[in-house]
């Protein structure tokens, strides 16, 4: 359990960051989701945990890959900017 919970720690930011700057979050909205997770972690509700713990690394997941995939995009740009500015 404690590896699930290191996971949600490191999960989290990722994530409220990411629904606050797409405006799906208030500022409001990330404490209160955040106190709801303190609670279920200290009251040690292993089902509560799994949930909650699946929809943060869902989350995550899906921030992590559309920033790996725009910085993908940008190497490619730059490679194509370097290809054919070389071939001049």
């Amino acid at each position: 359990m404690d590896r699930i919970i290191q996971k949600m720690r490191h999960d989290w930011p990722l994530v409220a960051e990411d629904r606050r700057a797409c405006g799906d979050w208030s500022e409001t909205d990330e404490a209160e989701i955040g106190q709801t997770i303190k609670a279920v972690v200290e009251a040690g509700d292993a089902d509560q945990i799994a949930m909650w713990a699946r929809w943060l690394a869902d989350l995550s997941a899906v921030v992590l890959g559309l920033r790996a995939s725009g910085v993908a995009r940008k190497m490619r740009d730059v490679a194509r900017a370097q290809r054919e500015g070389g071939g001049q």
